[in-house]
Protein backbone atom coordinates (compact mmCIF):
# COMPACT_ATOMS: atom_id res chain seq x y z
CA UNK A 1 0.00 0.00 0.00
CA UNK A 2 3.10 2.19 0.19
CA UNK A 3 4.10 4.39 -2.41
CA UNK A 4 7.49 6.72 -3.13
CA UNK A 5 5.80 9.78 -2.14
CA UNK A 6 5.43 8.18 1.07
CA UNK A 7 9.41 7.56 1.52
CA UNK A 8 10.58 9.54 4.50
CA UNK A 9 7.36 10.76 5.54
CA UNK A 10 5.40 10.35 8.38
CA UNK A 11 3.75 7.03 8.80
CA UNK A 12 5.08 6.37 5.33
CA UNK A 13 8.28 4.07 5.24
CA UNK A 14 12.45 4.63 5.11
CA UNK A 15 15.47 2.28 4.67
CA UNK A 16 17.18 1.31 8.03
CA UNK A 17 20.09 3.66 8.18
CA UNK A 18 21.84 0.81 10.43
CA UNK A 19 24.56 -1.37 8.60
CA UNK A 20 24.74 -5.05 9.68
CA UNK A 21 27.47 -7.15 8.76
CA UNK A 22 26.03 -10.63 7.52
CA UNK A 23 29.53 -12.47 7.24
CA UNK A 24 29.72 -11.54 11.38
CA UNK A 25 27.97 -14.67 12.14
CA UNK A 26 29.30 -17.00 9.27
CA UNK A 27 32.58 -16.19 9.89
CA UNK A 28 32.65 -18.30 13.18
CA UNK A 29 31.42 -21.25 11.40
CA UNK A 30 34.94 -22.88 12.69
CA UNK A 31 34.23 -22.36 15.77
CA UNK A 32 30.46 -22.95 15.78
CA UNK A 33 31.48 -26.12 14.37
CA UNK A 34 34.05 -27.16 17.54
CA UNK A 35 31.45 -25.47 19.82
CA UNK A 36 28.41 -27.85 18.39
CA UNK A 37 31.07 -31.10 18.67
CA UNK A 38 32.26 -29.62 22.12
CA UNK A 39 36.08 -30.12 20.67
CA UNK A 40 38.53 -27.68 19.63
CA UNK A 41 39.75 -29.56 16.28
CA UNK A 42 42.35 -27.12 15.30
CA UNK A 43 42.67 -26.54 11.77
CA UNK A 44 40.23 -28.41 9.14
CA UNK A 45 41.01 -29.79 6.77
CA UNK A 46 39.40 -27.80 3.54
CA UNK A 47 36.14 -25.90 3.13
CA UNK A 48 34.02 -25.40 -0.22
CA UNK A 49 33.26 -22.85 -1.10
CA UNK A 50 31.83 -20.98 -4.60
CA UNK A 51 34.16 -17.96 -5.93
CA UNK A 52 31.65 -15.25 -5.55
CA UNK A 53 32.30 -15.31 -1.49
CA UNK A 54 36.35 -15.64 -1.63
CA UNK A 55 36.37 -11.77 -0.70
CA UNK A 56 33.81 -12.12 1.78
CA UNK A 57 32.98 -15.63 3.50
CA UNK A 58 36.66 -16.77 3.17
CA UNK A 59 38.17 -13.84 3.73
CA UNK A 60 36.16 -13.08 6.86
CA UNK A 61 36.66 -16.51 8.49
CA UNK A 62 40.10 -16.26 7.62
CA UNK A 63 40.53 -12.80 9.62
CA UNK A 64 38.49 -14.15 12.49
CA UNK A 65 40.17 -17.32 12.74
CA UNK A 66 43.91 -15.57 13.05
CA UNK A 67 42.41 -12.57 15.25
CA UNK A 68 40.70 -14.93 17.72
CA UNK A 69 43.33 -18.26 17.59
CA UNK A 70 46.17 -17.29 16.02
CA UNK A 71 45.89 -19.99 13.25
CA UNK A 72 44.52 -20.60 10.06
CA UNK A 73 40.93 -22.23 9.79
CA UNK A 74 41.24 -24.91 7.34
CA UNK A 75 44.50 -26.11 5.42
CA UNK A 76 42.29 -25.96 1.89
CA UNK A 77 39.08 -24.27 0.20
CA UNK A 78 37.80 -25.64 -2.63
CA UNK A 79 36.15 -23.42 -4.86
CA UNK A 80 33.22 -24.73 -6.93
CA UNK A 81 32.01 -22.61 -10.26
CA UNK A 82 28.99 -21.68 -10.63
CA UNK A 83 25.79 -23.78 -12.36
CA UNK A 84 24.90 -22.36 -15.71
CA UNK A 85 21.53 -22.97 -17.80
CA UNK A 86 21.70 -24.31 -21.42
CA UNK A 87 22.46 -21.32 -23.06
CA UNK A 88 25.37 -20.76 -20.73
CA UNK A 89 24.24 -18.01 -18.32
CA UNK A 90 24.48 -18.24 -14.79
CA UNK A 91 21.44 -19.13 -13.37
CA UNK A 92 19.39 -16.72 -11.32
CA UNK A 93 16.00 -16.76 -9.62
CA UNK A 94 15.46 -13.05 -11.30
CA UNK A 95 15.97 -14.43 -14.51
CA UNK A 96 14.05 -17.16 -13.59
CA UNK A 97 16.50 -19.90 -15.49
CA UNK A 98 16.86 -21.95 -12.22
CA UNK A 99 16.68 -25.55 -12.94
CA UNK A 100 15.17 -27.10 -9.84
CA UNK A 101 17.14 -30.05 -8.82
CA UNK A 102 14.65 -32.63 -8.20
CA UNK A 103 13.25 -32.37 -11.48
CA UNK A 104 16.17 -33.58 -13.40
CA UNK A 105 16.76 -36.15 -10.62
CA UNK A 106 12.99 -37.33 -11.31
CA UNK A 107 13.98 -37.70 -15.10
CA UNK A 108 17.48 -38.94 -15.00
CA UNK A 109 18.43 -40.43 -11.40
CA UNK A 110 20.08 -39.30 -8.51
CA UNK A 111 23.14 -41.65 -9.77
CA UNK A 112 23.22 -39.84 -13.09
CA UNK A 113 23.05 -35.97 -11.75
CA UNK A 114 25.84 -36.67 -9.52
CA UNK A 115 28.11 -38.09 -12.50
CA UNK A 116 27.15 -34.98 -14.29
CA UNK A 117 28.31 -32.50 -11.45
CA UNK A 118 31.44 -34.54 -10.51
CA UNK A 119 32.52 -33.84 -14.25
CA UNK A 120 32.87 -30.69 -13.48
CA UNK A 121 36.29 -29.35 -12.20
CA UNK A 122 37.00 -27.13 -9.33
CA UNK A 123 36.86 -23.31 -10.04
CA UNK A 124 35.10 -24.55 -13.58
CA UNK A 125 31.85 -23.56 -14.35
CA UNK A 126 29.12 -26.49 -15.15
CA UNK A 127 26.16 -26.31 -17.13
CA UNK A 128 23.09 -27.68 -16.33
CA UNK A 129 22.47 -29.06 -20.04
CA UNK A 130 20.26 -32.03 -20.02
CA UNK A 131 21.93 -33.62 -22.85
CA UNK A 132 24.46 -34.58 -21.01
CA UNK A 133 22.36 -35.81 -18.41
CA UNK A 134 20.86 -37.81 -20.38
CA UNK A 135 24.44 -39.02 -21.58
CA UNK A 136 25.04 -39.97 -17.91
CA UNK A 137 21.76 -41.97 -17.37
CA UNK A 138 23.16 -44.25 -20.64
CA UNK A 139 26.16 -44.52 -18.58
CA UNK A 140 24.30 -45.66 -15.22
CA UNK A 141 22.50 -48.17 -17.40
CA UNK A 142 25.10 -49.47 -19.25
CA UNK A 143 26.78 -50.28 -15.44
CA UNK A 144 23.52 -51.80 -14.69
CA UNK A 145 23.10 -54.37 -17.37
CA UNK A 146 26.88 -55.03 -17.17
CA UNK A 147 26.42 -55.54 -13.66
CA UNK A 148 23.65 -57.78 -14.15
CA UNK A 149 25.35 -59.96 -16.84
CA UNK A 150 28.75 -60.28 -14.15
CA UNK A 151 26.44 -61.36 -11.45
CA UNK A 152 24.27 -63.69 -13.34
CA UNK A 153 27.56 -66.01 -12.86
CA UNK A 154 27.25 -65.75 -8.98
CA UNK A 155 28.29 -63.61 -6.39
CA UNK A 156 30.43 -66.12 -3.35
CA UNK A 157 33.44 -67.12 -5.01
CA UNK A 158 36.04 -64.88 -6.04
CA UNK A 159 39.05 -67.18 -6.93
CA UNK A 160 39.03 -69.72 -9.29
CA UNK A 161 39.25 -73.16 -7.38
CA UNK A 162 42.53 -73.97 -8.96
CA UNK A 163 43.90 -71.18 -7.67
CA UNK A 164 45.27 -69.99 -11.20
CA UNK A 165 44.11 -67.16 -13.00
CA UNK A 166 44.42 -67.40 -17.11
CA UNK A 167 47.13 -65.27 -18.42
CA UNK A 168 44.32 -62.83 -20.27
CA UNK A 169 42.57 -62.56 -17.16
CA UNK A 170 46.18 -61.63 -14.97
CA UNK A 171 46.55 -59.37 -17.58
CA UNK A 172 43.18 -57.13 -17.44
CA UNK A 173 43.29 -57.55 -14.32
CA UNK A 174 47.04 -55.57 -13.96
CA UNK A 175 45.41 -52.96 -16.57
CA UNK A 176 42.98 -52.44 -13.75
CA UNK A 177 45.43 -52.20 -11.21
CA UNK A 178 46.64 -48.96 -13.07
CA UNK A 179 43.20 -47.42 -13.59
CA UNK A 180 43.25 -47.87 -9.43
CA UNK A 181 46.24 -45.98 -8.64
CA UNK A 182 45.54 -42.90 -11.03
CA UNK A 183 42.29 -42.35 -9.53
CA UNK A 184 43.15 -42.79 -5.92
CA UNK A 185 45.89 -40.38 -7.18
CA UNK A 186 43.33 -37.80 -8.56
CA UNK A 187 41.13 -38.24 -5.23
CA UNK A 188 44.31 -37.28 -3.06
CA UNK A 189 44.91 -34.28 -5.27
CA UNK A 190 41.47 -33.17 -4.93
CA UNK A 191 40.27 -34.02 -8.74
CA UNK A 192 37.34 -36.07 -8.55
CA UNK A 193 36.75 -35.20 -12.04
CA UNK A 194 40.29 -36.60 -13.25
CA UNK A 195 39.12 -39.69 -10.62
CA UNK A 196 35.81 -40.12 -12.86
CA UNK A 197 37.51 -39.81 -16.21
CA UNK A 198 40.08 -42.75 -15.52
CA UNK A 199 37.08 -44.84 -14.35
CA UNK A 200 34.46 -44.12 -16.95
CA UNK A 201 37.41 -44.87 -19.63
CA UNK A 202 37.69 -48.28 -18.20
CA UNK A 203 33.85 -49.22 -17.17
CA UNK A 204 33.75 -48.71 -21.81
CA UNK A 205 37.24 -50.75 -21.98
CA UNK A 206 35.52 -53.24 -19.71
CA UNK A 207 32.67 -53.83 -22.18
CA UNK A 208 33.79 -52.90 -24.98
CA UNK A 209 36.35 -55.21 -25.16
CA UNK A 210 36.77 -57.18 -22.16
CA UNK A 211 33.49 -58.96 -21.45
CA UNK A 212 33.58 -59.55 -24.90
CA UNK A 213 36.65 -61.31 -24.63
CA UNK A 214 36.00 -63.20 -21.82
CA UNK A 215 32.00 -64.49 -22.02
CA UNK A 216 32.59 -67.29 -23.86
CA UNK A 217 34.90 -68.77 -21.18
CA UNK A 218 32.59 -67.36 -18.46
CA UNK A 219 29.38 -69.18 -20.11
CA UNK A 220 31.07 -72.51 -19.88
CA UNK A 221 31.71 -72.06 -16.44
CA UNK A 222 35.77 -71.24 -16.77
CA UNK A 223 36.97 -69.94 -12.86
CA UNK A 224 39.28 -68.21 -13.41
CA UNK A 225 36.66 -66.16 -16.06
CA UNK A 226 34.11 -66.12 -13.75
CA UNK A 227 35.92 -64.77 -10.70
CA UNK A 228 37.92 -62.53 -12.67
CA UNK A 229 34.82 -60.70 -13.90
CA UNK A 230 33.68 -60.48 -10.11
CA UNK A 231 36.49 -58.65 -9.29
CA UNK A 232 37.34 -56.64 -11.94
CA UNK A 233 33.47 -55.39 -11.60
CA UNK A 234 34.47 -54.77 -8.11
Amino acid sequence: GFDESMRGQPNGFIGDPDVMDTWATSSLTPKIAQSVIGADLGTFDERPQAHDIIRTWAFYTIAQSLMNDNQLPWYQAWISGFVLDPDRKKMSKSKGNVVVPDELVSKYGADAVRLWAASSKLGMDGTADEKFMEQKRKLVMKFFNASKFVYGFGTEEFKPISGEYAPVDLAYIAKLDGVIKSANKSFVDNDYTGALIAIEQAFWDLCDNYLEIVKTRAYAADQSAVASLLYVLE
